[in-house]
């Protein structure tokens, strides 16, 4: 299991999101490397890095500043509420009526649920009436499961109640 999950959350114009080229860091990457190197393949791309937009793999997220991290949770079922609560803000503003039905987003609800409760990532991405996207992701860290070895954006906190 992942220490924690970082969660994002993006809307803006749908053009903004189709452009792949701030989407993607500035070499493909087909296996994993040593967390040095992640660092070094971000900080070669600076539109990449200030882009707010989600990266096209979601893993990726961890290489941008901590600063874009709308929140961060120990424990899934917290990491799943805050989801759901991004999820239920956005659902009056979809744009189909399949994607605002309530039984639908229950189930949505309920296979994050499952992939947060054996350390999955959780992606979600929607159209909005008129030209908007969103997107809500919650990203597991430490380690993430598809390229565990990208090191967490967040400086290590000290234990609680004493010194390191």
């Amino acid at each position: 299991m992942p220490d924690h999950w970082h969660c994002y959350r993006w809307s803006g114009d749908r053009r903004t999101y189709d452009d792949e080229s701030v989407r993607r860091p500035p070499h493909l990457v087909a296996w994993d490397i040593s967390p040095q190197e992640w660092k070094q393949i971000a900080a070669a791309s600076p539109a990449f890095m200030a882009s707010e937009v989600p990266p096209l793999e979601v893993p990726h997220w961890l290489l941008r500043p901590a600063r874009m991290i709308k929140a961060t949770f120990e424990e899934p079922e917290k990491a799943s509420a805050w989801y759901r609560d991004q999820v239920t803000d956005l659902a009056p503003s979809f744009m189909t009526d399949h994607d605002k039905d309530p039984a639908r987003r229950t189930e949505r609800f309920a296979a994050a649920d499952d992939r947060l409760g054996w350390g999955g990532d959780v992606v979600g991405g929607w159209y909005l009436r008129g030209t908007g996207f969103a997107s809500v992701q919650v990203v597991a860290c430490s380690v993430n499961r598809v390229r565990p070895t990208i090191p967490c954006p967040m400086i290590p906190r000290p234990p609680l109640g004493g010194a390191p």
